[in-house]
């Protein structure tokens, strides 16, 4: 490791942490005291960081309450420092931290919500691509197995508490109040970005697993499959129509391998 790597990670050590710091030696004696002058900047990063947290969780701020949030963050902002300069992915670890963290692990709903609006982040930030049209799938009929080829921002997410509930409760013209009391009950749901909005869908086992494989490139026959196995009346032909309606397909591609080969390494 350079001088300068090495230089960078004290003063990240030093910026994240409220002991004292390593560092104070190496800054330059000048008007200010060093150690007040790293003070500033480090107030000035976990300010920053939980901002950014805050722009990404809006819903989960106001489940824990902004100054609780506030003490969350600044943990995880500690244990989990940015790896990339990119502040808009910064967060993705929260929900897991906020699912194990000593005060909020008591709320298990809290932290699928904050899984919920992670993908709702990643979704915002991901390419369009351009939909497919239903023409292009029946001319692909006749070319035996394919692929669909689905958004990037596309997202599922099986959640063991009510997280769309939830946070569609917290939206304008939402009523939180409703679900005072939450109960475990298992949500299934894909979203993706359509514009500079995202749409959700609350989708069955079936679906689920017929999306999923669609997502994991098994191919179209292999999705049935898996689909079939939880509804053995899954009906493929309104389930297509929906993903092209849905503008969610923006490729058809025809599969090299067979059907069963597929099947023998699912």
């Amino acid at each position: 490791m350079s001088s300068i790597e090495t230089l960078q990670s004290v003063v990240a050590r030093a910026v994240l942490t409220t002991g004292p710091a390593d560092i104070l030696p190496l800054l330059a004696q000048g008007r200010f005291d060093p150690a007040r002058r790293l003070n500033i900047y480090r107030n000035n990063t976990l300010v920053s960081l939980t901002t950014t947290l805050k722009a990404v969780f809006p819903v989960t701020v106001r489940l824990l309450d902004e100054g609780y949030f506030s003490y969350v963050a600044g943990c995880f902002i500690r244990s989990s420092p940015p790896q990339e300069p990119r502040l808009s992915r910064y967060g993705a670890g929260f929900a897991p931290f906020l699912a194990r963290f000593e005060g909020t692990v008591h709320m298990p709903f809290v932290s699928e919500v904050a899984r919920l609006e992670w993908k709702i982040a990643e979704a915002l930030d991901s390419p369009l691509g351009r939909p497919s049209t239903l023409i292009e799938l029946y001319e692909g009929l006749s070319s035996g197995s394919f692929a669909l080829f689905l958004q990037p921002s596309l997202r599922l997410v099986l959640c063991r508490w009510p997280a769309l509930s939830i946070w569609a409760a917290h939206q304008q013209g939402g009523d939180p109040d409703r679900l005072a009391d939450v109960t475990r009950e298992p949500e299934r749901i894909a979203l993706w970005r359509h514009g500079d909005t995202v749409r959700f869908l609350r989708l069955d086992a079936a679906e689920f697993a017929f999306w999923h494989m669609l997502m994991r490139g098994r191919g179209l026959e292999a999705a049935v499959v898996r689909a079939c196995r939880h509804a053995p009346e899954f009906d493929i032909a309104r389930a297509l129509t929906g993903l092209f309606v849905s503008e969610l397909v923006i490729g058809i591609h025809r599969m090299k391998e067979s059907f069963n080969q597929q099947e023998r390494v699912s």
